[in-house]
């Protein structure tokens, strides 16, 4: 295992084709037939392709080791009744002296993901109905979500930074943001508390974690997230990757959603379009822009 700087000071873990197939023989052994296919990389790690119908997911940031455990023991269990394909890990890989975190052997779900062939507009109530079979309410002992169990009110301090950004970036085409309709938008998530014990979340609902089956809803992938918290996180970051005007087909799927957690999910969509729009991946750039045009002329 090689550790490279990540340009914040800390040290990234490097996960070449060898060490993963090292990996998976030593611990899987079923498994160590298997051809070593493609590679992605993420943000905080990297998927490779095993075969026809496995991945392996290797967090390249230790701040990933036990949110990958914790997704391998509670998301198999929840996800046996989902009427969709999800890619929960199937098996959970040990950490070792070349490789000090936990991994995951998950399916590996045909398609693209929603930033390479984007999500049509009819994708909407599938995708919808699929988050209601996710967000069922948690056990008492379930994880907790990081941030998204907590109040909006805890997450100011990321729509403070997210909004500076934005008006230190500037927008595509000298885009003049409403911040003042943007800032009403943010408190009015904060003053709507929720009356709900928490529910199952995906977590982390990037684009790149939709699968796109040739712009219909194929599936959910990347599940290190899944634990206890507020359903309006993932419902947000879902309005934020369909199309535009898929959002009310996407509801009527999903079903009945109060207006206070209507105006939570307004509240993270926002954070979620502004962190984009000043993300450096150029895909995520675009779209924060676009769904932030659209939320100030809505």
């Amino acid at each position: 295992m090689v550790s490279a700087p990540d340009g914040t000071g800390d040290r990234r873990l490097a996960v070449s084709d060898a060490l993963a197939s090292s990996l998976v023989r030593t611990q899987f052994p079923h498994l160590a037939e298997l051809e070593v296919g493609r590679r992605l990389t993420f943000d905080d790690h990297v998927t490779i392709r095993f075969g026809e119908r496995l991945c392996a997911n290797f967090p390249t940031t230790r701040d990933l080791d036990a949110l990958v455990e914790q997704s391998g023991r509670w998301s198999p269990s929840a996800a046996r009744d989902w009427g969709f394909l999800a890619g929960v890990p199937l098996l959970t890989g040990e950490p070792t002296d070349d490789y000090p975190v936990h991994w995951e052997i998950a399916p590996w779900l045909p398609g693209s993901n929603a930033t390479i062939v984007e999500l049509a507009p009819g994708a909407g109530p599938d995708l919808g109905r699929a988050l209601r079979q996710v967000h069922r309410p948690a056990p008492p002992d379930a994880p907790r979500h990081p941030s998204a169990s907590k109040p909006l009110s805890t997450l100011q301090g990321r729509w403070d930074a997210a909004r500076s950004a934005l008006a230190d970036e500037g927008g595509p085409g000298a885009v003049a943001l409403n911040y003042r309709a943007f800032d009403s938008i943010w408190a009015a998530g904060v003053a709507a508390r929720s009356a709900t014990k928490p529910h199952w979340i995906h977590g982390n609902l990037d684009p790149r974690y939709i699968v796109s089956d040739q712009g219909r809803f194929g599936g959910i992938c990347t599940w290190f997230m899944f634990s206890a918290g507020d359903p309006a996180a993932d419902i947000g970051a879902a309005c934020v990757t369909l199309p535009v005007g898929a959002e009310d087909t996407f509801l009527e799927g999903y079903g009945e959603v109060d207006e206070a957690s209507m105006d939570r999910v307004r509240a993270f969509r926002l954070l979620i379009c502004a962190e984009y729009a000043t993300s450096p991946n150029p895909f995520l750039h675009r779209l924060g822009w676009a769904r932030l045009e659209e939320l100030q002329n809505a």
